[in-house]
């Protein structure tokens, strides 16, 4: 487990169903990630089982857990509430690079800063756990809260897709960062 002073990141569990299909089948949640198709419960079990086998070698994911009542207790006893998930994917053991991804399904926890604490802690697992090189990300244009939180935990905007992904009735830019592990070591 990874431990901020708001979230903890935790493996996933098969119980994370229930919240994923929550999340991930409200369409104010998901306008702002690169899905659209209805998550399905049998989709979703598979997609976890295969987290615990050859994916695993190409993909880590957390459930993000915004931490209630004192964060000072070991993490057994923080009575973690399930609000997101966060991983890297792509994981390329040659190129030392990875591709980010985040989404903070709650709604109640948008803008509370539990994303940024959840990227700053996943990121620094990438750089100093697996030893990556580069960590690449995107976002939709229009996410303004998904910009700011990837400038804001150091990712430089490197470019942009025109009209790449439709959304909300229209093409919408998509945004390309990234982040060497030299930048994320500036910023400690």
């Amino acid at each position: 487990m990874l431990r901020g002073k708001k979230v903890l990141l935790r493996p996933v569990r098969r119980a994370d169903i229930q919240y994923f299909l929550k999340w991930f089948n409200d369409l104010e949640v998901t306008q702002y990630l690169n899905m659209s198709l209805p998550m399905t419960e049998m989709a979703e079990e598979k997609f976890i089982e295969e987290l615990g086998t050859s994916r695993s070698q190409s993909t880590v994911m957390f459930v993000i857990e915004a931490i209630e009542g004192d964060s000072s207790k070991p993490i057994d006893s923080a009575q973690g509430k399930p609000i997101g998930n966060t991983g890297l994917s792509n994981i390329s053991a040659r190129d030392h690079h990875a591709t980010f991804g985040i989404a903070i399904g709650d709604k109640d926890y948008w803008s509370k800063g539990c994303g940024t604490e959840a990227a700053r802690l996943i990121i620094n697992y990438g750089f100093e756990v697996l030893n990556l090189h580069r960590i690449n990300s995107g976002a939709i244009a229009f996410n303004e809260r998904s910009l700011r939180m990837h400038k804001s935990v150091g990712f430089k905007e490197e470019g942009r897709q025109r009209e790449y992904i439709f959304k909300n009735g229209k093409f919408q830019d998509h945004v390309i960062f990234g982040m060497l592990r030299e930048e994320w070591k500036g910023l400690e």
